[in-house]
């Protein structure tokens, strides 16, 4: 693992991420999905397209959109993530509260990457939260009540999304999902439940 930023570098899965991958849609082979939606780039669209081959009992189409990106990291894409934190901190100084703070999440939630970066493509949480607010609505547009929906994203995306509707039940525990993990919401025009988060097929 080389520890760089992807944000929206289309960059392909490595070998260890298919093979993480394959087993994720092992684990849901037989779940029906009325829909799916992934991300645009190319490593959410592969994703996608491994669980959708491994299912036995779903034929849907794969919808692409934009709103499903990880968070942009502009100038720093492709960057070390250590050596871009060292660069905020030198910056800006002490980034988190105590140590049990993710460093990532305290430097976007802050908006340290978006103010320092020169290009000004960089998103912050608020940037972000856009997107997640126009996909819901998406989905809930495009579905009919209790579709049963795959929708592939990235790390950053679903860690803001999920300190954005749950983050009191996370506290410093951390809201960062590892890669192939599995999150059930239930949404409805009128509620958003967490049933089950980061959940890792074996």
């Amino acid at each position: 693992m080389m520890g760089k930023m992807q944000g929206w570098s289309d960059t392909p899965l490595t070998d260890e991420g298919v093979s993480v991958l394959e087993k994720t849609g092992e684990f849901l082979k037989n779940t029906h999905f009325d829909s799916i939606y992934s991300s645009d780039l190319k490593r959410a669209v592969d994703t996608a397209n491994i669980i959708k081959n491994e299912n036995l009992v779903s034929n849907t189409e794969i919808h692409l959109t934009k709103n499903l990106r990880e968070m942009c990291f502009g100038a720093f894409e492709g960057d070390k993530g250590s050596d871009v934190l060292k660069y905020v901190v030198n910056k800006y100084g002490k980034v988190t509260k105590s140590k049990t703070d993710d460093p990532f999440t305290s430097i976007s939630a802050k908006g340290f990457l978006k103010k320092s970066d020169p290009t000004g493509m960089a998103e912050n949480v608020e940037d972000l939260s856009v997107r997640i607010e126009a996909v819901i609505q998406q989905l809930l547009n495009e579905n009919k009540i209790d579709s049963t929906i795959l929708v592939v994203s990235h790390g950053a995306f679903l860690e803001t999304l999920i300190l954005k509707y749950f983050g009191e039940k996370f506290d410093d525990s951390g809201a960062f999902p590892d890669n192939g993990s599995i999150t059930v919401t239930d949404l409805t025009n009128d509620d958003f439940k967490l049933e089950k988060f980061n959940i890792l097929p074996k």
